[in-house]
Protein backbone atom coordinates (compact mmCIF):
# COMPACT_ATOMS: atom_id res chain seq x y z
CA UNK A 1 0.00 0.00 0.00
CA UNK A 2 2.56 2.28 1.11
CA UNK A 3 4.80 1.87 -2.16
CA UNK A 4 1.21 2.49 -4.10
CA UNK A 5 1.08 5.78 -2.54
CA UNK A 6 4.63 6.50 -3.29
CA UNK A 7 3.55 6.89 -7.42
CA UNK A 8 1.87 9.75 -6.42
CA UNK A 9 2.95 13.32 -5.96
CA UNK A 10 1.58 15.38 -3.14
CA UNK A 11 -1.00 17.26 -4.95
CA UNK A 12 -2.59 13.79 -6.03
CA UNK A 13 -2.18 12.40 -2.67
CA UNK A 14 -3.95 16.05 -1.23
CA UNK A 15 -6.52 15.78 -4.08
CA UNK A 16 -7.43 12.05 -3.34
CA UNK A 17 -7.58 13.48 0.50
CA UNK A 18 -10.27 16.43 -0.23
CA UNK A 19 -12.35 13.37 -2.40
CA UNK A 20 -12.39 11.23 0.75
CA UNK A 21 -13.34 13.75 2.56
CA UNK A 22 -15.94 15.04 0.72
CA UNK A 23 -17.32 11.38 0.08
CA UNK A 24 -17.93 10.88 3.22
CA UNK A 25 -19.44 14.02 3.86
CA UNK A 26 -22.01 13.18 0.92
CA UNK A 27 -22.58 9.68 2.72
CA UNK A 28 -23.58 11.24 5.99
CA UNK A 29 -25.90 12.90 3.75
CA UNK A 30 -27.78 9.78 2.46
CA UNK A 31 -30.89 10.45 4.88
CA UNK A 32 -31.94 12.84 2.58
CA UNK A 33 -33.88 10.83 -0.08
CA UNK A 34 -34.79 13.53 -1.91
CA UNK A 35 -31.03 14.35 -2.43
CA UNK A 36 -29.94 10.53 -3.44
CA UNK A 37 -30.15 11.63 -7.40
CA UNK A 38 -27.98 14.28 -7.02
CA UNK A 39 -25.48 11.97 -4.65
CA UNK A 40 -24.65 9.78 -7.19
CA UNK A 41 -24.08 12.14 -9.64
CA UNK A 42 -21.42 13.98 -7.15
CA UNK A 43 -19.95 10.33 -6.17
CA UNK A 44 -19.67 9.80 -10.13
CA UNK A 45 -17.21 12.98 -10.32
CA UNK A 46 -15.39 11.66 -7.68
CA UNK A 47 -14.32 8.27 -9.31
CA UNK A 48 -14.09 9.95 -12.66
CA UNK A 49 -11.17 12.22 -11.29
CA UNK A 50 -9.78 9.79 -9.32
CA UNK A 51 -9.16 7.08 -12.18
CA UNK A 52 -7.82 10.19 -14.59
CA UNK A 53 -5.31 11.31 -12.07
CA UNK A 54 -4.49 7.71 -12.09
CA UNK A 55 -3.93 7.25 -15.78
CA UNK A 56 -2.08 10.83 -15.67
CA UNK A 57 0.00 9.38 -13.25
CA UNK A 58 0.64 6.34 -15.38
CA UNK A 59 1.15 7.80 -19.12
CA UNK A 60 3.74 10.75 -17.21
CA UNK A 61 5.90 8.02 -15.67
CA UNK A 62 6.10 6.14 -19.10
CA UNK A 63 6.63 9.25 -21.43
CA UNK A 64 8.81 11.16 -18.90
CA UNK A 65 9.13 14.80 -20.50
CA UNK A 66 8.37 18.68 -19.68
CA UNK A 67 5.25 18.39 -21.52
CA UNK A 68 3.72 15.26 -19.65
CA UNK A 69 5.61 16.19 -16.16
CA UNK A 70 3.48 20.13 -16.82
CA UNK A 71 0.11 18.14 -17.60
CA UNK A 72 0.72 15.74 -14.39
CA UNK A 73 1.78 19.25 -12.55
CA UNK A 74 -0.76 21.38 -13.24
CA UNK A 75 -4.11 18.51 -13.97
CA UNK A 76 -5.00 18.77 -10.10
CA UNK A 77 -5.24 22.31 -9.85
CA UNK A 78 -7.30 22.44 -12.99
CA UNK A 79 -9.98 20.48 -11.60
CA UNK A 80 -10.23 23.65 -9.46
CA UNK A 81 -12.91 24.79 -12.22
CA UNK A 82 -15.07 21.91 -10.86
CA UNK A 83 -14.68 21.70 -7.27
CA UNK A 84 -15.37 25.33 -6.67
CA UNK A 85 -19.25 25.69 -7.90
CA UNK A 86 -19.70 21.90 -6.63
CA UNK A 87 -19.72 23.50 -2.83
CA UNK A 88 -22.54 24.81 -3.98
CA UNK A 89 -24.30 21.76 -5.42
CA UNK A 90 -22.81 19.50 -2.38
CA UNK A 91 -24.95 21.51 -0.13
CA UNK A 92 -28.11 19.79 -2.50
CA UNK A 93 -28.49 22.95 -3.67
CA UNK A 94 -30.04 22.80 -7.12
CA UNK A 95 -32.86 24.78 -8.24
CA UNK A 96 -32.03 27.04 -4.80
CA UNK A 97 -31.09 30.91 -5.00
CA UNK A 98 -29.10 30.95 -2.17
CA UNK A 99 -26.87 27.81 -0.64
CA UNK A 100 -26.92 25.97 2.69
CA UNK A 101 -25.96 23.39 3.73
CA UNK A 102 -26.48 20.11 5.90
CA UNK A 103 -25.48 21.73 9.30
CA UNK A 104 -26.22 25.21 8.73
CA UNK A 105 -28.80 27.29 6.71
CA UNK A 106 -27.87 30.61 4.17
CA UNK A 107 -25.96 32.87 6.09
CA UNK A 108 -26.57 35.85 3.95
CA UNK A 109 -28.74 37.95 5.84
CA UNK A 110 -26.33 37.78 8.99
CA UNK A 111 -22.87 38.84 7.06
CA UNK A 112 -25.21 41.53 4.98
CA UNK A 113 -25.86 43.00 8.45
CA UNK A 114 -22.55 42.76 10.13
CA UNK A 115 -21.58 44.49 7.32
CA UNK A 116 -23.85 47.18 7.96
CA UNK A 117 -23.09 47.44 11.33
CA UNK A 118 -19.26 47.37 11.48
CA UNK A 119 -18.73 49.95 8.34
CA UNK A 120 -22.19 51.91 8.40
CA UNK A 121 -23.52 51.04 4.92
CA UNK A 122 -23.25 48.31 2.55
CA UNK A 123 -19.85 48.65 1.34
CA UNK A 124 -20.67 46.47 -2.38
CA UNK A 125 -23.38 48.93 -2.63
CA UNK A 126 -22.09 52.09 -2.42
CA UNK A 127 -18.96 50.99 -3.67
CA UNK A 128 -20.51 51.16 -7.53
CA UNK A 129 -22.81 53.65 -6.78
CA UNK A 130 -20.15 55.83 -6.12
CA UNK A 131 -17.68 55.14 -9.10
CA UNK A 132 -20.38 54.01 -11.72
CA UNK A 133 -17.74 55.24 -14.72
CA UNK A 134 -17.68 52.63 -17.38
CA UNK A 135 -13.74 53.05 -17.25
CA UNK A 136 -13.81 52.49 -13.26
CA UNK A 137 -16.48 49.49 -13.64
CA UNK A 138 -13.66 47.93 -16.65
CA UNK A 139 -10.54 48.55 -14.67
CA UNK A 140 -12.38 46.79 -11.93
CA UNK A 141 -13.52 43.87 -14.11
CA UNK A 142 -9.88 43.65 -15.44
CA UNK A 143 -8.89 43.09 -11.99
CA UNK A 144 -10.87 40.39 -10.96
CA UNK A 145 -9.85 38.85 -14.38
CA UNK A 146 -6.47 38.94 -13.53
CA UNK A 147 -7.10 36.43 -10.87
CA UNK A 148 -6.63 33.56 -13.58
CA UNK A 149 -3.10 35.60 -15.17
CA UNK A 150 -1.87 35.57 -11.76
CA UNK A 151 -2.12 31.87 -11.14
CA UNK A 152 -1.40 31.12 -14.73
CA UNK A 153 1.89 33.24 -14.43
CA UNK A 154 3.10 31.61 -11.23
CA UNK A 155 2.41 27.91 -12.16
CA UNK A 156 5.00 28.77 -15.32
CA UNK A 157 7.35 30.53 -13.34
CA UNK A 158 7.41 27.43 -10.42
CA UNK A 159 7.86 24.95 -12.82
CA UNK A 160 9.92 26.02 -15.29
CA UNK A 161 12.09 28.94 -13.59
CA UNK A 162 12.23 27.38 -10.08
CA UNK A 163 11.28 23.74 -10.46
CA UNK A 164 13.03 23.41 -7.11
CA UNK A 165 9.74 25.12 -5.47
CA UNK A 166 6.85 23.77 -7.80
CA UNK A 167 5.88 20.84 -6.13
CA UNK A 168 5.72 23.21 -2.70
CA UNK A 169 4.07 26.35 -4.34
CA UNK A 170 1.45 23.78 -5.89
CA UNK A 171 0.69 22.37 -3.25
CA UNK A 172 0.31 25.70 -0.96
CA UNK A 173 -1.92 27.32 -3.58
CA UNK A 174 -4.66 23.76 -4.03
CA UNK A 175 -4.23 22.92 -0.07
CA UNK A 176 -5.42 26.71 0.79
CA UNK A 177 -8.42 26.33 -2.14
CA UNK A 178 -9.28 23.18 -0.73
CA UNK A 179 -9.86 24.20 2.79
CA UNK A 180 -11.72 27.49 1.75
CA UNK A 181 -13.12 25.51 -0.44
CA UNK A 182 -14.75 23.08 3.04
CA UNK A 183 -15.49 26.59 4.87
CA UNK A 184 -17.76 27.57 1.95
CA UNK A 185 -19.42 23.72 2.43
CA UNK A 186 -20.09 24.46 5.56
CA UNK A 187 -20.47 27.98 6.14
CA UNK A 188 -22.80 28.89 3.46
CA UNK A 189 -23.32 32.10 2.10
CA UNK A 190 -23.88 33.45 -1.51
CA UNK A 191 -22.58 37.03 -1.77
CA UNK A 192 -24.07 40.38 -2.84
CA UNK A 193 -24.58 39.55 -5.86
CA UNK A 194 -26.80 36.65 -5.44
CA UNK A 195 -28.41 37.71 -2.31
CA UNK A 196 -29.60 41.69 -3.46
CA UNK A 197 -32.49 42.20 -5.32
CA UNK A 198 -32.55 44.34 -8.48
CA UNK A 199 -30.98 47.40 -8.92
CA UNK A 200 -28.56 46.86 -5.91
CA UNK A 201 -26.71 43.36 -6.84
CA UNK A 202 -26.37 45.75 -10.30
CA UNK A 203 -22.62 46.55 -11.57
CA UNK A 204 -21.45 49.02 -13.91
CA UNK A 205 -21.21 48.19 -17.46
CA UNK A 206 -17.91 48.90 -18.45
CA UNK A 207 -16.55 47.35 -22.18
CA UNK A 208 -14.32 44.27 -22.85
CA UNK A 209 -13.46 42.88 -19.07
CA UNK A 210 -16.81 43.34 -17.72
CA UNK A 211 -18.45 41.45 -20.98
CA UNK A 212 -15.52 38.78 -20.55
CA UNK A 213 -15.78 38.69 -16.92
CA UNK A 214 -19.61 38.47 -16.96
CA UNK A 215 -19.47 35.69 -19.74
CA UNK A 216 -17.21 33.59 -17.03
CA UNK A 217 -19.43 34.17 -13.89
CA UNK A 218 -22.27 33.41 -16.49
CA UNK A 219 -20.99 29.61 -17.24
CA UNK A 220 -19.19 28.82 -14.09
CA UNK A 221 -20.43 30.97 -11.17
CA UNK A 222 -22.60 29.70 -8.45
CA UNK A 223 -24.01 31.21 -5.18
CA UNK A 224 -21.10 29.99 -3.26
CA UNK A 225 -18.06 30.35 -1.74
CA UNK A 226 -18.55 34.08 -0.87
CA UNK A 227 -17.03 34.20 3.40
CA UNK A 228 -14.52 34.34 3.85
CA UNK A 229 -13.31 35.33 -0.08
CA UNK A 230 -10.76 32.89 -1.78
CA UNK A 231 -10.12 35.28 -4.06
CA UNK A 232 -8.13 37.68 -1.65
CA UNK A 233 -7.08 34.59 -0.18
CA UNK A 234 -5.02 33.01 -2.50
CA UNK A 235 -3.91 36.20 -3.68
CA UNK A 236 -2.18 37.14 -0.87
CA UNK A 237 -0.47 33.32 -0.79
CA UNK A 238 0.32 34.13 -4.23
CA UNK A 239 1.91 37.46 -3.97
CA UNK A 240 3.96 35.62 -0.56
CA UNK A 241 5.50 32.57 -2.82
CA UNK A 242 6.36 36.10 -5.31
CA UNK A 243 7.88 38.17 -2.58
CA UNK A 244 10.02 35.24 -1.24
CA UNK A 245 10.92 33.69 -4.67
CA UNK A 246 10.48 36.37 -7.64
CA UNK A 247 10.77 39.48 -5.87
CA UNK A 248 10.77 41.80 -9.29
CA UNK A 249 7.59 39.79 -10.29
CA UNK A 250 6.08 40.88 -6.62
CA UNK A 251 6.17 44.27 -6.99
CA UNK A 252 5.11 44.20 -11.10
CA UNK A 253 2.33 42.47 -10.34
CA UNK A 254 1.20 44.32 -7.11
CA UNK A 255 -0.94 46.83 -8.05
CA UNK A 256 -2.76 44.49 -10.48
CA UNK A 257 -3.33 42.25 -6.96
CA UNK A 258 -4.63 45.14 -5.41
CA UNK A 259 -7.10 45.83 -8.24
CA UNK A 260 -8.30 42.36 -7.82
CA UNK A 261 -8.88 42.64 -4.22
CA UNK A 262 -10.81 46.03 -4.40
CA UNK A 263 -12.66 44.55 -7.38
CA UNK A 264 -14.16 41.88 -5.29
CA UNK A 265 -16.33 44.22 -3.48
CA UNK A 266 -17.12 46.37 -6.48
CA UNK A 267 -18.43 43.69 -8.48
CA UNK A 268 -20.73 42.56 -5.62
CA UNK A 269 -18.85 39.19 -5.77
CA UNK A 270 -18.03 39.39 -1.89
CA UNK A 271 -19.23 41.80 1.53
CA UNK A 272 -16.25 43.82 2.56
CA UNK A 273 -15.92 41.43 5.73
CA UNK A 274 -15.45 38.54 3.72
CA UNK A 275 -12.07 40.12 2.63
CA UNK A 276 -11.51 41.54 5.88
CA UNK A 277 -12.12 37.97 6.92
CA UNK A 278 -9.60 36.67 4.60
CA UNK A 279 -6.57 39.16 5.23
CA UNK A 280 -6.81 37.76 9.03
CA UNK A 281 -7.17 34.22 8.21
CA UNK A 282 -4.99 33.44 5.20
CA UNK A 283 -1.67 33.17 7.23
CA UNK A 284 -3.12 30.57 9.52
CA UNK A 285 -4.36 28.71 6.38
CA UNK A 286 -0.84 29.20 4.48
CA UNK A 287 0.64 27.61 7.43
CA UNK A 288 -1.67 24.55 8.06
CA UNK A 289 -1.11 23.87 4.12
CA UNK A 290 2.66 23.75 4.79
CA UNK A 291 1.96 21.89 8.04
CA UNK A 292 -0.15 19.15 5.59
CA UNK A 293 2.93 19.52 2.99
CA UNK A 294 5.16 17.96 5.34
CA UNK A 295 2.89 14.40 5.75
CA UNK A 296 3.31 14.00 2.15
CA UNK A 297 6.91 15.05 1.58
CA UNK A 298 8.04 11.63 1.49
CA UNK A 299 6.45 11.20 -1.84
CA UNK A 300 7.89 11.81 -5.58
CA UNK A 301 8.31 15.51 -6.27
CA UNK A 302 6.77 16.86 -9.15
CA UNK A 303 9.87 18.25 -10.53
CA UNK A 304 10.86 14.79 -11.17
CA UNK A 305 7.52 13.53 -12.26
Amino acid sequence: MQSSLKRFNSAELLTFTYIFITTVYLLLSFGDNDAHKQIYSLLSYRIIFSIALFLITLISEKYKNKITGFIRYVFPFSLISYWYPETYSIGYNFGCDLPKSIISPNLDSFFSHLDTVIFGCSPSIEFSKTFPQAFISEIMYFGYFAYYLIFLFIFIYFYFVKPDMAEKAMFYCLCSFFIFYIIFILVPVAGPQFYYSFPDNQVPEGYFFSWLMRSIQDLGEKPTGAFPSSHVGLTIIAMILLYKNARKYFYAILPVAITLVVATIYIKAHYLIDAVTAFIVTPFILLLSKQIFKLFKGNNSLRNS
